[in-house]
């Protein structure tokens, strides 16, 4: 009797051993297909698309994982039909099974309703990552959004316009390091140009939000502005004055399309701007010139700390069954993989996840990209590195309104301001009425 108990244990355990040698939800006969919606690359040439190819015919091939990208589009345009889908609205679909968002996003539809990466992955896969990007994707002690490509901001300049202009104007590039520098620049190029806007800022509250954190304080209070700190309202009516002069371009969409079509010569944005980068510049009488960039750091006020923001998307998976959870996770370990991420990265201007990975780029020689500009790039982002902290931006549940409503409403007062200021210098009183126009209508 002991015998056939001892028999009957002995072939339990072996049984359990065998089984925890292969995955027991993952099947490759039977493979489990996710849906995927991202922002990396334009939808005929993503290096990202790429790389989802490439697992699916190596790892996912033999996992039984197959990853479908059924969205492609920018993180801002994405934010909407991503809440639309979590709340149900009419027509808008589901959720996808994995995709890319900041933190906006994700508290937009409620950070409980995502899997927690620290216990899809590996301990010892986590722990890889560079920290303060899994701390960026943390909520609650939850790693919510794993980092896959991490950014900053640069400023990209027309070097062919600009050390023209420089050279007649007695300017160097290091003007271009701080603010004081930057406004001074865009004022006598406006004069030089005939009446044309220096710069271009992607996302305007990035410049309070990051300048306010660069003097030790923060834009916002208990989730609104604080239009009581005198270093917020220095800041605005800076730029406040820039604009309504006609020295910043306050087009609609990114720098990169106001650099190439000659709106103005200067961005700040995304060092993955890179990507979107022509080699020439199309002007409105359809002539060309071509397009030869340079990459600084982003400005700062002389007063405050060199700061950097620290941004990108990370990957999220809403939670679901066993089988999608676990192929999500075979994904994420596969495209987190230096081997695959470094690559990656490179070809699309971010900033590797692994420290490992990290430490690489540091070395010219391990920079690969279809990018021609892509030495200046990470040579930019070890300067910024060496030179400046990254910052992490505050998000709150209402984040992405107020973000939309801020950069609008600005917009709209300095568009005013600048019909009745162009080429002039409007007065203190006018920059506080403007100011004062901003918070009424923002409270």
């Amino acid at each position: 009797m002991l015998l056939r108990l001892f028999s009957l244990l002995l072939l339990t355990l072996t049984g359990l051993a065998i089984s925890g040698c292969r995955d027991s939800v993952l099947e490759p006969d039977e493979p489990v297909s996710l849906s995927f919606w991202h922002v990396y690359g334009a939808q005929t040439d993503s290096p990202m698309n790429k790389l989802v190819e490439q697992f699916n015919n190596t790892v996912g091939k033999k996992k039984g994982v197959v990853v479908n990208v059924t969205s492609l589009s920018n993180s801002t345009a994405m934010h909407f039909p991503l809440v639309a889908a979590a709340k149900g609205e009419p027509g808008a679909g589901l959720l996808p099974d994995i995709f890319v968002a900041y933190p906006k996003t994700v508290l937009a539809i409620g950070s409980e309703r995502f899997m927690d990466w620290n216990k899809a992955l590996r301990t010892e896969t986590v722990q890889s990552y560079v920290p303060s990007f899994v701390q960026e994707g943390s909520i609650d002690g939850r790693l919510i959004m794993l980092p896959v490509a991490k950014s900053s901001s640069a400023l990209f300049v027309n070097s062919g316009i600009f050390e023209k202009f420089a050279a007649e104007k007695g300017f160097t590039y290091d003007d271009l390091l701080t603010w004081e520098g930057m406004f001074r620049v865009a004022e006598a190029y406006y004069q030089w140009s005939g009446g044309k806007a220096f710069f271009k800022y992607d996302d305007w509250l990035h410049y309070s939000m990051v300048n306010m954190a660069s003097f030790g304080k923060e834009l916002f209070k208990n989730g609104s502005i604080d239009f009581d700190s005198p270093q917020f309202a220095k800041i605005w009516k800076q730029l406040a004055k820039a604009a309504a002069s006609g020295h910043v371009c306050m087009l609609n969409g990114y720098s990169t399309t106001a650099m190439m079509t000659g709106e103005a010569i200067c961005g700040v944005g995304s060092i993955a701007s890179i990507l979107y980068f022509k080699d020439r510049v199309t002007f409105p009488d359809n002539t060309h010139m071509p397009l030869h960039l340079s990459i600084l750091p982003v400005p700062y006020f002389t007063e405050g700390e060199p700061l950097a923001i620290q941004r990108g998307s990370g990957l999220c998976v809403p939670k679901s069954t066993e089988k999608k959870e676990k192929a999500a996770s075979v994904f994420a370990e596969w495209l987190t993989a230096e081997e695959n991420n470094l690559p990656f990265v490179m070809a699309a201007g971010y900033m590797p996840v692994q420290n490992s990975a990290f430490e690489r780029i540091r070395d010219p020689k391990n920079i690969v990209s279809p990018t021609p500009n892509a030495e200046k790039l990470y040579t930019t982002v070890n300067r910024i590195r060496d030179g400046y902290h990254f910052w992490i931006p505050p998000y709150f549940d209402s984040y992405g309104e107020l973000e939309k409503k801020f950069c609008e409403e600005q917009m709209k007062i300095f568009a005013r301001y600048r019909a009745l200021y162009s080429g002039k210098k409007p007065s203190e009183e006018v920059l506080d009425a403007m100011f004062k126009e901003f918070r009424s209508v923002m409270e």
